[in-house]
């Protein structure tokens, strides 16, 4: 298992502000044929069927009438899942509506049925993985919101599960072959560096720090060995003995202040939010001006 590398944590590469307004205008006008405006809507409509199918099971968590008559919702949602994914592209994805229906199917999908992500083809997994890894970056606070609950969903699911014994994500939590066939490293150490530096080093809305704690609490308890090792990384790079000191205090309180356990609870992601929020008053200011 790799650790961090030293440019990963460079701050020249966060992703570039872009007019948003000017890429819809643009993309509109390449829906060049009704054909296409047609496969357009339809897309968005399979979406938004299978995100309220999701958040109907959300809701009511009784869904015996529904099975009596043979029909098995997680089955129904899987199945267009595997439709929806070959027709889903990154430049898809600059469809604003269209971007923001999937995103929100996704998050749907994950919080009710996250054991069906270990059910995916490879190529499926990796399609949702580099979505999800894109959309974690977007310049709508909306998308990105709900990037960080589908990660949350998908960490606390396999910590929970394999808490109890059971597999969780399997193979996909360890290593994984993405669009192009090459081996990765599992998703969760994936994203816990991916979210540390997102949260340490880029730009975001505040609005944000509560959900990406509640994604990024299972994410450490999932991978605590590259989580030690990363803040290891960091410390050891402060050349200042101030910062130094500073950061590395400031990690000891991220995980120890408040009591914090390792239970995935109310109280507990609570604590924890806290914990970060003073964590990234403390040291994100200093961390992005050296």
């Amino acid at each position: 298992m790799r650790g961090f590398p030293e440019q990963e944590w460079d701050r020249d590469d966060t992703p570039k502000e872009r007019s948003w307004d000017t890429i819809s205008v643009s993309l509109s006008s390449s829906l060049q044929t009704e054909a296409d405006t047609e496969k357009y809507r339809d897309l968005r409509a399979l979406l938004q069927l299978l995100a309220n199918l999701c958040s109907k099971d959300l809701v009511d968590f009784s869904s015996d009438s529904l099975e009596t008559h043979g029909t098995n919702i997680s089955q129904v949602v899987h199945m267009g899942l595997h439709m929806v994914n070959p027709l889903i592209t990154l430049e898809m994805l600059k469809y604003p509506k269209l971007c923001h229906d999937y995103f929100s199917l996704l998050s749907y999908l994950l919080e009710v049925y996250p054991e069906m992500v270990s059910q995916l083809s490879s190529e499926s997994f990796a399609h949702v993985i580099g979505t999800l890894d894109y959309g974690l970056h977007h310049q709508d606070i909306e998308v990105v919101d709900m990037c960080l609950r589908s990660l949350k969903a998908l960490a606390s699911y396999h910590y929970k599960e394999t808490g109890a014994g059971k597999a969780g994500l399997g193979s996909h939590a360890t290593v994984y072959k993405d669009r192009d066939g090459n081996c990765q490293e599992g998703i969760l150490n994936q994203f816990l560096r991916s979210l540390m530096k997102f949260l340490l080093f880029e730009d975001y809305s505040t609005d944000l720090v509560s959900t990406a704690a509640e994604a990024l609490l299972p994410l450490i308890l999932c991978e605590q060995g590259l989580y030690q090792r990363l803040c290891n990384e960091l410390i050891e790079r402060q050349s200042n003995p101030t910062f130094r000191l500073r950061l590395t205090n400031a990690l000891q309180s991220l995980t120890n202040s408040n009591h914090l356990s390792s239970t995935l609870d109310r109280t507990n992601y609570q604590k924890f939010r806290k914990n970060l929020h003073n964590f990234l008053i403390e040291v994100r200011g200093f961390l992005r001006t050296i």
